[in-house]
C-alpha cells in the first residue's frame, strides 16, 4: 500500500473518531473512559487501513491479456532490414505525488526539530536545576518561577508558585496516570500527521481530558471545596498553578535564564 494512501485513509478514520467523541462523549463525565477512547481510536484508525477495509485503496488496472499470433503468420512476414539506433535518454519527470511525498516530508522534519528542541530545553531543566528525590518522583525546583508541570517522573515546581501543596498533589495525579506517555504518543502522531487538523484536536481534548482527571482526584483530597475552586478559578485565568511542559517551554522561549 503507498504510504500517501495508507495516510489519507488513517486520517480519515481519525477525523470521523474525532467527530464521534466530540459528538457523543465531550460533555461526559467519564473522563477516563474519554482518555481510552482519544487514545484508542488514533490507534484503531491506523490499524484499519493495514486491514485492507479502506475505501481510499488505489484501483489497479488490469492490462488485458495479449493473444499469441500463429508462428505461421509470423514467418510469411517480409524480413525487415535491422536499424540499430542510440537509446533515448529520458529526462525524468515530477509526478504530482513526488511533489506532495516531498511536501510532507519537510512537515515532518521541521516539527521533529522543533520536538527535538524543546525535549532538548527540558532535559538541560533536569539536569541543571536543582532536584531532589522523592517517594515515586523527583521534585525538580524552579527558581523566581511560579509554574509548575510535571513529565514522566518529573515533577518542576517554582519558588513562588501559590499554593504550592495543591498543585503538587495535583501533579502527582498526572505522573501515578502517565499521562506524559499520552502526551508524547500524540506528539509522534502530530509529527506523522501535522496536516491533519483533528491531531491537533485530539491532543488539545486529551489534555483537558488529563486536567479533569487530575482536579478530580485531587479535590477527593482536600477538606476544604472552596479552597480547591478557588485554586481553580485562578489556574484557569492563567494567574498560578500547573502547566504542561510543552506549554512551559513555548511560554519561557527557552529562556536561558530559567535553564540555569
Amino acid at each position: 500500500m503507498n504510504w500517501l494512501y495508507y495516510l489519507a485513509e488513517a486520517n480519515l478514520y481519525v477525523g470521523v473518531f474525532y467527530l464521534a467523541y466530540y459528538l457523543f462523549l465531550r460533555n461526559e463525565t467519564y473522563y477516563q473512559l474519554s482518555r481510552v477512547y482519544l487514545i484508542g481510536s488514533c490507534v484503531v484508525a491506523f490499524a484499519l487501513p493495514v486491514l485492507q477495509l479502506g475505501v481510499l485503496k488505489p484501483v489497479e488496472i488490469v492490462q488485458p491479456a495479449t493473444v499469441a499470433q500463429p508462428l505461421q503468420i509470423m514467418a510469411d512476414l517480409p524480413q525487415l532490414p535491422v536499424v540499430i539506433s542510440a537509446p533515448v535518454v529520458m529526462e525524468p519527470t515530477m509526478t504530482a505525488d513526488d511533489y506532495l511525498w516531498y511536501i510532507y516530508l519537510v512537515g515532518v522534519a521541521v516539527l521533529s526539530i522543533a520536538l527535538m528542541i524543546k525535549l532538548n530545553a527540558l532535559n538541560k531543566l533536569m539536569r541543571n536545576a536543582k532536584s531532589t528525590q522523592q517517594t515515586g518522583y523527583k521534585l525538580v525546583q524552579l527558581p523566581q518561577s511560579d509554574t509548575a508541570f510535571s513529565f514522566f517522573n518529573y515533577l518542576f515546581i517554582g519558588n513562588n508558585a501559590h499554593g504550592a501543596h495543591t498543585i503538587m498533589r495535583h501533579e502527582l495525579v498526572h505522573i501515578r496516570q502517565k499521562h506524559s506517555v499520552d502526551i508524547m504518543f500524540l506528539e509522534f502522531l502530530k509529527i506523522i500527521n501535522w496536516f491533519n487538523p483533528f491531531i491537533y484536536l485530539i491532543q488539545n481534548s486529551l489534555k483537558t481530558v488529563h486536567e479533569y482527571i487530575a482536579d478530580e482526584q485531587t479535590a477527593a483530597h482536600e477538606t476544604n471545596p472552596l479552597s480547591y475552586a478557588t485554586f481553580l478559578l485562578n489556574n484557569a485565568y492563567g494567574t498560578g498553578g500547573p502547566r504542561s511542559p510543552i506549554r512551559f517551554l513555548i511560554t519561557t522561549y527557552l529562556n536561558e535564564e530559567s535553564l540555569c
